[in-house]
């Protein structure tokens, strides 16, 4: 996100003030990354939610005797994940 004139001047301002205050926690800001989680791995932890997700649900259908909930679930266990890995593999080839 690109910030505005006087906020990156401002922003610069304080980056400035903290080196002079504390120059060793800013050197340790300045060597700390943001933590990225790969696509693979959230896609695999959303197929894995999806397949949980809709075994309860078919489980709480088949105790109802709520067709709707067993369908529900078969989908959501079944197509949701394969959806989701099939979308991941084909991002990963292009």
């Amino acid at each position: 996100m690109a910030l505005h004139g006087e906020e990156q001047r401002r922003l610069t301002e304080i980056e400035q003030q903290l080196a002079e205050e504390n120059p060793r926690l800013a050197q340790r800001l300045s060597e700390l990354r943001p933590m990225r989680i790969p696509s693979v791995v959230l896609a695999v932890i959303g197929a894995v939610c999806s397949v949980v997700a809709g075994l309860f649900i078919m489980v709480a259908g088949g105790q109802s005797h709520n067709g709707f909930l067993i369908v529900f679930g078969t989908v959501l266990t079944c197509v949701v994940p394969t959806a989701i890995l099939w979308r991941t593999w084909l991002y990963r080839l292009r």
